[in-house]
């Protein structure tokens, strides 16, 4: 048993708990998000990501979920355990909870080990192989360049052959995803942790049917990135958000003593309070509704009580207006809301060198490069500057 801080008052709760009594909810109640091709996405995406504790549990966890109701399985390379997550969809079709995976909308990632254009398709069918399907609803570029990190690495971990976001190259890769749609592996196609500079440069450079639909990047009260998903949205763009509930159990390597907690948060509690329900709806709460419902998110659970809890928030309204603007706050310095910026996925150990340390660099569009001869006269330069400053700074 862990401390669990989130469902009403701190207290010792189990982790795993799955129990059959608990009954469905239907699926057709919960709310969905048009995309720009006109198809329509549960706005709830069941989380796989196994935060090492819970791999054990997932193929249980995923298969009671799609019991319970949920339709929206996200899923990735980068989790390790597509075929754990293809078990269980096999799971819920012998037990009768669904006819088909074509009852599912799947989302996947293309990890960025396999963004050389020669490895896109290949790891395509290695993901339908292991999912057990033809086809699956959305294919996502999981990060904006190729950098990879050893599978428990530590938090100081650092890839050496690393680079900054090359338009050229993401080119080359992008292209290869759009054939995977054009080949029928893949119905839509999109973006995860893409920044306004990256998606910019992607959308000036492909074709109307080739633009990404969706968006999946950090999202929670804490870290609402309101400016970043309206630029999405303002280009067609569905934003979805994962660490919907700040993940308290991620891995060790993205926990810092600067982290905040979300359901830990005054205005959540406040609210969480005034309705009789618990810190995490409230959360979702503010997932689903914000800005006319026009994104979603990702929650992961081991419970069945909290599986079911985390579907029911997208179907029905549980945020008054009044509520919701006190999360969101109305634009303005008398009402800003409690976003606070505090992202808690760093993504410190895909720095490349010429970041010299600092994660911001990922994400504020300071060191985003056009082409590959534009980087190679960067890096010089950069290398350049650094072997002096190694030479005349003072090293204490």
């Amino acid at each position: 048993m862990d401390l669990i801080k989130g469902y009403g008052v701190t207290q010792k709760i189990e982790q795993v708990c799955f129990d059959n009594s608990i009954q469905p909810l239907d699926p057709s109640t919960v709310h969905q998000v048009p995309l720009a091709t006109g198809r329509m996405m549960p706005v709830a995406a069941f989380g796989t990501f196994h935060s090492d504790w819970a791999q054990n549990y997932m193929e249980e966890a995923t298969a009671e979920a799609i019991r319970l109701g949920w339709r929206h399985i996200d899923t990735a390379r980068a989790y390790e355990n597509e075929e754990v997550v293809g078990e269980a969809i096999r799971r819920a079709i012998r037990e009768g909870y669904i006819a088909s995976a074509d009852e599912l909308f799947i989302t996947g990632k293309l990890w960025n080990g396999h963004m050389a254009p020669k490895d896109v398709a290949p790891a395509m069918d290695t993901t339908l192989q292991a999912l057990g399907v033809d086809q699956i609803d959305m294919y996502l570029n999981h990060w904006p360049w190729p950098n990879v990190h050893t599978p428990g690495c530590a938090t100081d971990h650092r890839n050496p052959g690393a680079v900054p976001y090359i338009h050229e190259a993401f080119l080359e890769t992008w292209a290869e995803i759009c054939k995977l749609k054009q080949a029928g592996k893949v119905v839509d196609i999109g973006t995860s942790n893409h920044t306004q500079a990256t998606m910019k440069l992607l959308l000036r450079d492909v074709a109307q049917d080739e633009r990404p639909v969706y968006n999946q990047m950090e999202m929670h009260p804490l870290l609402q990135q309101t400016e970043l998903r309206r630029y999405f949205e303002s280009e067609g763009i569905v934003c979805g958000g994962y660490m919907a509930l700040g993940s308290p159990n991620r891995p060790g390597r993205d926990t810092f003593k600067e982290h905040r907690a979300d359901m830990m948060d005054p205005t959540i509690q406040a609210i969480a309070a005034e309705l009789g329900e618990s810190l995490a709806k409230v959360a979702l709460a503010w997932a689903a509704q914000r800005e006319n419902k026009s994104g979603g998110y990702v929650a992961m659970a081991t419970r069945s009580d909290w599986i079911a809890e985390n579907l029911r928030v997208a179907t029905d309204d549980l945020l008054s207006a009044e509520q919701l603007l006190r999360i969101c706050g109305d634009d303005t310095p008398q009402n800003p809301g409690i976003d606070a910026n505090n992202r808690l996925i760093w993504g410190q150990v895909f720095l490349w060198p010429e970041a010299d340390g600092d994660w911001r660099i990922l994400w504020d569009d300071s060191q985003v490069l056009e082409t590959r001869a534009g980087y190679q006269t960067f890096k010089a330069s950069w290398e350049a500057h650094h072997k002096v400053q190694l030479e005349t700074t003072f090293q204490g």
